[in-house]
């Protein structure tokens, strides 16, 4: 078996299109699955990430140029999060790019290879002013029939220990390491737990998948798709295009300027994103929840304050860890603080008193763990900081 999705279909999963790829939407119920990547381990496939090579002496200046982050300060197996910003300096997309040791390989869960290869070429129209000289080799790797499979949960790095050895457990966020079976694994994650991605060749990721639910099952591992993310990324809120994108684009608003290196010589959208940042933004996202239980909260709600809307509800879920509905919301800048009273918001089922909180909603697990003494197999180790022998 040399495909993924051939596995999928072989164990009835649930497929689904995402960045214009077929992949896995739900293997179990959605709170099976949220319940492992919380307290356990999810392993999910997210091959619809894009990956795109891009290789030579001159990579760096024409990477940089189109990443909103400093590419400059990642050396090889180093990776770093970055935006693609439009000329407006709204967001196009998220990248990840790691640094290889004769260029760079960007992924993308929102923008295909084609779309970065365009964005690409459009920079290297700019190619003398950007001092490149010889021109990076540019591919999509999708013709290699490259995949990704994210290990993501509390216990996901005692499972990568048996997988690939207790080298694993030292591996810095953002860093990688190259492994004797020819993939890359690659520390990241946007949930708040462990997570590591492994890059590389299909034929190969349909036999680690296989590897890792066999060492997993001990860890009540669960194979997943990626409807869970609709659940988590409320929780631990980033950049998401199928999020955020009918609402707002805008770095300022989104809280996401944190992802945006303004001192950079230059970048795709920089003087437009001063011109937002220095003008400030009429709203800005926050976190609600209501005082007491509501039967739903939707997009589109209303976010009031004595009587006059000061908001909008961008999206919501049920979060099981709160056991309440949680939200995320544009509200005016003037009442856009953390942890603020006297708010409500009107909902199909009637208005709801609420107060804004500050995100993420939750304390990970991960948080509590500490790879070194506890462990989820080991009898004599507790298992997390919430446990003592």
């Amino acid at each position: 078996m040399k495909l993924l999705s051939e596995l999928h279909l072989q164990n009835n999963a649930l497929m689904g299109i995402y960045n214009d790829k077929c992949v896995p939407s739900s293997y179990h119920d959605i709170f099976e699955e949220y319940k492992a990547v919380r307290e356990n381990a999810l392993l999910v496939d997210y091959s619809h990430m894009s990956i795109t090579s891009v290789m030579g002496d001159d990579a760096w200046a024409l990477v940089n140029y189109m990443a909103s982050a400093d590419v400059s300060i990642i050396r090889d197996e180093q990776g770093i999060y970055s935006l693609v910003l439009n000329v407006d300096g709204t967001i196009r997309g998220e990248v990840y790019i790691l640094c290889a040791e004769e260029g760079y390989y960007i992924l993308s869960e929102d923008m295909t290879s084609q779309e970065i290869i365009n964005i690409l070429n459009e920079v290297l129209l700019k190619a003398e002013e950007l001092d490149i000289q010889d021109i990076p080799e540019i591919k999509s790797m999708d013709g290699e029939d490259w995949g990704v499979v994210m290990l993501e949960g509390p216990y996901a790095w005692e499972i990568m220990a048996e997988a690939y050895g207790f080298d694993i457990i030292g591996l810095p966020y953002y860093e990688y390491m190259n492994t004797d079976d020819g993939l890359m694994v690659f520390r990241c994650g946007k949930h708040g737990e462990f997570a590591y991605q492994l890059i590389g060749s299909q034929a190969v990721l349909v036999t680690m998948w296989m590897r890792l639910q066999e060492i997993g099952s001990k860890y009540l591992l669960k194979t997943g798709g990626l409807d869970y993310q609709g659940l988590v990324r409320i929780e631990n809120p980033g950049w998401d295009e199928s999020l955020y994108s009918s609402y707002s684009r805008n770095p300022v608003e989104l809280q996401m300027q944190w992802a945006i290196q303004y001192d950079k010589e230059d970048f795709i959208g920089k003087s437009a994103v001063e011109a937002l940042s220095l003008k400030s933004a009429e709203r800005k996202l926050v976190g609600i929840i209501p005082d007491e239980g509501c039967g739903h909260i939707d997009s589109d709600d209303l976010v009031m304050v004595n009587g006059h809307q000061v908001g909008v509800i961008v999206n919501a879920v049920y979060s099981p860890a709160k056991q309440n509905w949680i939200a995320l919301a544009l509200i005016d800048e003037c009442y856009a603080l953390a942890d603020i009273t006297g708010f409500s918001i009107v909902t199909t089922n009637g208005e709801f008193a609420a107060k804004t909180q500050s995100i993420p909603f939750i304390y990970n697990r991960s948080l509590l763990i500490n790879p070194t003494t506890h462990s989820y197999v080991d009898a004599s180790k507790a298992k997390s900081a919430l446990e003592t022998y």
